[in-house]
């Protein structure tokens, strides 16, 4: 009888191959099987893997049990740690961006960074806000900080510079800013003035009017404005002094808001 399609020999061995099937040899039988061995294996690791996390998540191991606050002073370290509400919480998944906003919120916080150490612990790193000088306006005396945010339930800092504005009352609440530039500028001239012209500031004044203004031990006021060009302004302040003379200008007010411009009353 005469027999159809194709014989492989294998090794010695005839075998009648039907019609359609592909017949293979040992060795490409052998990296097939090593390749459903790899998936095999791979596959199970994966499940090991996630089985591993899914029962780090429900074990106490990785839970929170520690929290810790650092950086404070004027604030409650107890009542801070509460509020990140993580006691018990998974290291693994929990989000604390929410409680780094609530407690950046807190008017004597200047800044807040959270971070996880391992295995159990949360540390809350806190910056607060140091009062750096006293601004009066109206009948309010508030404590600012060296950016002007008011600061609650702290003391003025001794000998810190004292700004009063002209601007009438002003109803400040903590938490609340006053003009940036006015106190960047209070500072800087501050040390400027007695470093450069060998005297004293002895009265600091702000209005949105007219900016900044300072009284000076030699008797005469200087008008600065704003912090714009402020190094031209004081060394148009020394040029008209040096042309006039201290003495002279007893009981005067220099405007120097006007750059090359300044008034002399």
């Amino acid at each position: 009888m005469t027999r159809h399609g194709p014989v492989f020999q294998k090794r010695g061995n005839r075998r009648q191959a039907m019609r359609g099937d592909v017949l293979i040899d040992d060795a490409t039988r052998r990296r097939i099987n090593r390749r459903r061995m790899h998936r095999a294996l791979a596959a199970m690791s994966v499940l090991m893997v996630v089985a591993g996390i899914v029962g780090l998540y429900f074990s106490p191991i990785l839970r929170v049990q520690r929290v810790e606050v650092a950086g404070t002073s004027a604030l409650n370290a107890e009542e801070i740690a509460d509020m990140i509400d993580a006691q018990g919480e998974s290291m693994l998944i929990s989000d604390f961006s929410g409680a780094e906003e609530r407690i950046a919120e807190l008017s004597l916080v200047q800044s807040v960074s959270i971070e996880r150490r391992w295995p159990q612990t949360v540390r809350i790193s806190i910056v607060e806000r140091s009062p750096w000088g006293t601004w009066l306006a109206g009948d309010g005396i508030y404590v600012i900080d060296s950016e002007g945010y008011i600061l609650p339930d702290v003391a003025s800092p001794p000998g810190g510079p004292t700004i009063r504005s002209l601007n009438g009352g002003e109803d400040l609440q903590p938490g609340d800013r006053v003009d940036e530039d006015a106190v960047q500028l209070t500072s800087a001239m501050l040390e400027d003035v007695p470093a450069r012209f060998q005297m004293n500031v002895t009265t600091v004044e702000w209005s949105t009017a007219k900016g900044l203004t300072l009284k000076t031990d030699a008797g005469y006021q200087v008008v600065i404005g704003d912090s714009q060009n402020v190094d031209y302004k004081l060394a148009v302040w020394q040029q008209i002094e040096s042309q006039l003379g201290r003495e002279s200008m007893n009981g005067h007010v220099l405007d120097l808001r006007f750059g090359d411009r300044p008034s002399y009353q």
